[in-house]
């Protein structure tokens, strides 16, 4: 007997339902207009996508074979994941955007095998240097390239 849920029919139906939420919740920011597009707008846009994404994956999520190995899951690589983010929350106020995008890209480095460590690390500072020039010069956003942990 086989099942009708694979593991693509779920992820599609799971960006589905993320977009979705998304999407509602981007419903009471104003949009604004092409020129001066609002709060609202790119939570919007990107909600769209997601469910567009997650319609394509759905639609295409073939059937699962009964002989097949059911995908599992690799706890100790989600955990580093999930510390890489944690970690760039806390550093990217004291620390500034570099050394916390530095800190995701290394840490979430560990995930994947085999590890390089001198290349995650020179892939974490030219990362954290096109965020910083992105955001901080491009956008304008109020944080610090460099933040008062370092004393600069």
């Amino acid at each position: 007997m086989t099942s009708r849920l694979n593991p693509q029919l779920i992820a599609g139906l799971v960006f589905i339902s993320i977009g979705a939420a998304f999407l509602l919740g981007s419903l009471d920011l104003s949009y604004g207009t092409w020129r001066k597009i609002g709060p609202g707008a790119f939570p919007g846009l990107v909600a769209s996508a997601l469910i567009a994404m997650g319609l394509i994956v759905a639609f295409t999520a073939r059937r699962h074979d009964a002989g097949e190995e059911p995908p599992s899951l690799y706890s100790s690589k989600v955990m580093f994941i999930i510390t890489a983010i944690v970690v760039f929350g806390l550093v990217v106020r004291g620390g500034g955007l570099l050394p916390a995008v530095f800190c995701c890209c290394f840490i979430s480095s560990f995930a994947s095998r085999p590890l390089r460590p001198v290349k995650s690390a020179l892939y974490g500072l030219g990362l954290g240097t096109a965020c910083s020039l992105v955001f901080i010069k491009g956008l304008g956003m109020p944080i610090a390239i460099i933040g008062p942990w370092f004393g600069l």
